[in-house]
């Protein structure tokens, strides 16, 4: 607040001034009063001028500060400028690109068994599901959140493994997540690179990490610890700079390996769905070709694959040479099962699969009379001898003696 410019010399250094001269002229006034004005007469003027003066000395006594009033301060950058200072915990840091973190004075690194924060008083909760019920199969991701009092810490979960697991007991966290408000009374709480905690301003944090490795700062202000993993950039670190909080996630390299985890009965329907929309699109696309099996590999240029279906009965097994249609077969010396349609047409059926590894593998075992029902594409074909060429089905489903089995990955359920 500044004064106003009438009241500036009552208000500054010449404010006792200002009175003695108001003072002066006041007892002038009063001699001129006595030679003109009776007794009575002076004493009401006297007192009006009496009234006048208190007033001025009230005024003047409330605006005289006004100048020197202190001005309230701008408040503190959010944060502090110091990380971590412990020497004990700092000791126990790597600095390598390791995931690590220190929480609740506990030293711990990504991958993580859930088990360990567990044991340590964290409770889980997984998103959408009931942790208790969840099921991870080997390869899935399942996110949720621990806690422990009034502490929260988002995380990944995965199952590392090769039989089914709890997320709580067998599972493994590979991404977490921590936040906190900047004005946390313990900024060691939390420790990761370099020493940072949330407590941290975000200059600070900024300082700290710009010259590690794979340093970014994002289009949104916040800051990324870049990974090169094969020929993908993973954001291993991920630091959100907020004006009253702080974000850090920390992820391991194989965070992006795992599916997300979906309850049984919802991977089944969604694999009956799977495999009825094949067995349509395979018996449509065979159609114009049920009586002619030739027509296949006559009627197609190269490159062409030709959805296929059959009805009928194994012979044996077979052992030859065969070309491709379509693609690049798995070999060119491979086992094959001669199939007769329920139309009196050869056929063969390949016992390979190719793996998702790049490895071939027996597609299925069968034996000469099994009857069969056989979904799947037509992309190459067998040459014999004596010139006859019979159209080699790469199979998806099979049914064998009633009995139905899923060959191709994509069909399956996890």
């Amino acid at each position: 607040m500044s004064c106003a410019p009438a009241y500036r010399t009552l208000c500054g250094h010449d404010a006792d001034r200002g009175i003695i001269d108001l003072y002066i002229g006041y007892e002038l006034f009063i001699h001129k009063t006595n030679l003109i004005e009776s007794q009575k007469g002076f004493t009401l003027m006297k007192k009006q001028w009496i009234a006048l003066l208190t007033g001025c000395v009230l005024v003047c006594s409330m605006l005289a500060g006004c100048g020197s009033k202190p001005q309230t301060s701008a408040p503190a950058a959010a944060g502090s400028d110091k990380g971590c200072t412990d020497e004990a915990i700092l000791s126990q840091l790597k600095n390598d690109g390791t995931p690590e973190f220190v929480l609740d004075g506990t030293y711990y690194t990504l991958p993580l068994e859930t088990s360990q924060l567990i044991q340590a008083g964290w409770s889980l909760e997984t998103e959408e599901y009931d942790a208790a019920e969840v099921s991870l199969q080997p390869g899935e991701r399942i996110y949720g959140e621990l806690s422990k009092d009034d502490q929260e810490i988002d995380v990944a979960i995965v199952n590392a493994g090769t039989e089914p697991c709890k997320p709580a007991e067998g599972g493994t966290v590979v991404e977490l997540e921590y936040s906190a408000d900047k004005d946390q009374p313990n900024p060691d709480f939390f420790v990761t690179l370099n020493g940072i905690n949330c407590a941290m301003s975000n200059a600070a944090l900024q300082k700290a990490l710009e010259g590690v490795d794979g340093y970014e700062l994002n289009s949104a202000g916040n800051i990324d610890i870049n990974r090169t993993v094969d020929d993908d950039e993973i954001a291993v670190y991920k630091v959100i700079l907020d004006d009253d909080y702080t974000a850090i996630t920390l992820a391991s390299d194989n965070v992006f390996e795992y599916k997300d985890y979906q309850p049984q009965e919802v991977k089944e329907q969604a694999s009956n769905e799977k495999i009825a929309a094949y067995k349509d699109t395979t018996k449509a696309e065979m159609e114009p070709y049920a009586q002619d099996f030739n027509a296949i590999i006559e009627g197609y240029e190269e490159n062409m694959v030709v959805g296929f279906y059959s009805e009928g009965t194994i012979w044996g097994e077979e052992v030859g040479e065969y070309k491709s249609i379509a693609g690049t077969p798995l070999a060119t010396d491979v086992s094959l099962y001669i199939a007769e349609d329920t139309t009196g047409q050869l056929y063969c059926i390949s016992n390979q699969l190719l793996n998702e590894d790049g490895t071939v593998s027996t597609a299925i075992e069968l034996e000469e009379g099994d009857q069969v029902k056989v979904w799947g594409y037509a992309s190459q074909y067998l040459e014999l001898q004596e010139g006859l060429k019979i159209v080699v089905v790469q199979p998806g489903i099979i049914e064998r003696n009633g009995e139905l089995v899923i060959l191709d990955e994509n069909l399956k359920v996890d």
